[in-house]
């Protein structure tokens, strides 16, 4: 019969590496490199391997659901977090409950901050367009408005300022709703503000969203430059230092990315900005270079359907925040999907994508090299451990269609994936035939004791040493592409996924 298999030829068998290039959510299921994944889920993508990624653990209770979480860094080492709930803010610098508020009576909890330094110490600033700004020096708290000491700041009611920035040692606020900033003298944490009105340079309308603080390197130097987007997407790039005369301070260029999605929407990479759009995560570097039809540029291309997707259904939805975390090598996209939170998690050694589902968090915040997050039940330390909060940690992978090397019609036969784990893990394993890209029905699940890694300062002989599993497991499938796919529920496991071996009998060609 046509096509039908011969089964007296020789079984072929082919190894290809685990999912190192990430989440594709861009190429045809044809064109995908063997080394990319079209579901990626609580697996995070090295170079050389797949991991699965860590849990995290509770830290502050008692504080209700938190909306913002601020880091104060004090030059001396000193470092505070502190989290905002409703109508509170409280210190969670230490684990554990949390004590009475240090700050109350507010209306919202989602804050902007910023840490700045002057001649009379390290602040942390915090404004939300709402209340009155909270300013901490360190050992206080104080509201600031017009009449309030001893930091006052008059000439704008700052009861509207829902962004703050610091550029060229000045702080920079934004007013909710209007095309205005407003700075403060050179130095400052509070003064006089002046206003910088934009009312008449932008074509599209809209109000200011954020101020952003970029470096760039041209011809010219390495310039530090002052860049305003509106809610629109329009951006506009500023020189100098002194807003007050027109000698120190011009407009160099303007140029339009997607429309900015919520008030955490930038951070800062190296000298770059990077921006959630409506067009994906934008770096302002290539977004000055080309037209904004080309979304290739963006970081986040390869997922592009995906997150634009998310931004046109979610874009409304408070939580959007764009963090580089530096020690785990991650810029994660938080997407407040309602109820079912998640993140977008890049590499940042070679740009490759993945998801993470089990973090239901609301923002994110660095204090020092360790990441939290805040949720509906308190504080929680990110990145961290085996758990997620006791409990199994989830991930499936379906990686790409693979032809094998011919165009032949197949019958899979068996398939193993090349693990390195602390436990004799059998993972559920299947091969998809023919562009189907469904998970595992089920995930294999399995619980390792609770354990002290081996070589830390508390190993022990007892602690158990990774090894390598490469268990065959039996397939069926018949099909000209095969895409091998994998889901585990782990607790106490730590697995790094190097490869899968495939085995197949050819059929007849086409």
């Amino acid at each position: 019969m046509k096509n039908a298999l011969k089964r007296s030829q020789i079984a072929q068998s082919q190894s290809i590496p685990a999912p190192v290039g990430g989440l594709n959510a861009r190429d045809g299921l044809a064109e995908m490199p063997e080394s990319d994944a079209v579901v990626m889920t609580n697996f995070f993508p090295n170079p050389s391997q797949v991991v699965l990624r860590s849990g995290y653990v509770t830290w502050a209770t008692g504080t209700g659901p938190v909306n913002t979480l601020a880091a104060y860094k004090a030059p001396g080492g000193t470092r505070k977090l502190f989290a905002a709930s409703g109508t509170k803010i409280f210190d969670v610098t230490t684990a554990g409950a949390v004590g009475a508020a240090v700050v109350t009576g507010q209306t919202s909890g989602y804050w902007q901050t910023i840490n700045f330094g002057t001649g009379g110490g390290q602040f942390l600033y915090m404004v939300n367009g709402v209340d009155s700004p909270q300013l901490f020096n360190g050992s206080t708290w104080q509201a600031v408005t017009a009449v309030s000491a001893p930091i006052s700041i008059t000439g704008v009611t700052t009861t509207t300022l829902i962004h703050v920035n610091a550029f060229k040692s000045r702080l920079f606020f934004i007013e909710k709703n209007a095309m205005h900033a407003w700075f403060l003298p050179l130095n400052s944490v509070g003064g006089a503000a002046s206003l910088l009105d934009f009312s008449s340079l932008t074509k599209l309308g809209g109000y200011l969203v954020a101020m952003m603080t970029w470096t760039i390197d041209n011809t010219s130097g390495i310039q530090e430059m002052a860049a305003f987007i509106t809610s629109e997407g329009e951006v506009l790039l500023y020189s100098g230092s002194d807003p007050s005369f027109a000698s120190s301070w011009f407009q160099v260029g303007s140029f339009r990315i997607g429309r900015p999605i919520g008030r955490r929407c930038y951070e800062r990479i190296g000298s770059d900005v990077v921006v959630i759009t409506a067009d994906g995560l934008f770096p302002l570097s290539e977004a000055l270079l080309t037209d904004r039809s080309q979304r290739k540029d963006a970081l986040s291309d390869k997922i592009r359907n995906l997150i634009n997707n998310d931004v046109q259904t979610y874009a409304a939805n408070p939580g959007w925040q764009v963090i580089l975390y530096p020690i785990g090598n991650k810029v994660i996209v938080n997407v407040p999907a309602g109820a079912g939170t998640y993140q977008y998690v890049m590499n940042t050694l070679h740009g490759a994508w993945c998801i993470f589902r089990g973090w239901s968090a609301t923002c994110f915040e660095l204090l020092g090299d360790l990441l939290f997050f805040g949720g509906a039940g308190g504080v929680y330390q990110a990145d961290t451990g085996t758990t997620d909060n006791g409990t199994n940690i989830m991930a499936v992978a379906v990686q790409a269609p693979n032809y094998f090397g011919t165009n032949s019609q197949k019958q899979f036969t068996l398939a193993r994936p090349v693990l390195f784990a602390n436990a004799q893990i059998r993972p559920s394993f299947s091969i998809n035939v023919d562009f189907d890209i469904s998970a595992p029905a089920s995930a294999s699940s399995y619980t390792a004791g609770a354990y002290t890694p081996w070589g830390s300062p508390w190993g022990s002989p007892w602690s158990p040493l990774s090894q390598v599993y490469k268990d065959w497991q039996s397939m069926r499938g018949i099909g000209f592409t095969g895409s091998p796919a994998m889901a585990v529920s782990l607790q106490n496991v730590s697995m790094t996924w190097q490869a899968t071996d495939v085995l197949w009998i050819n059929g007849d060609p086409l």
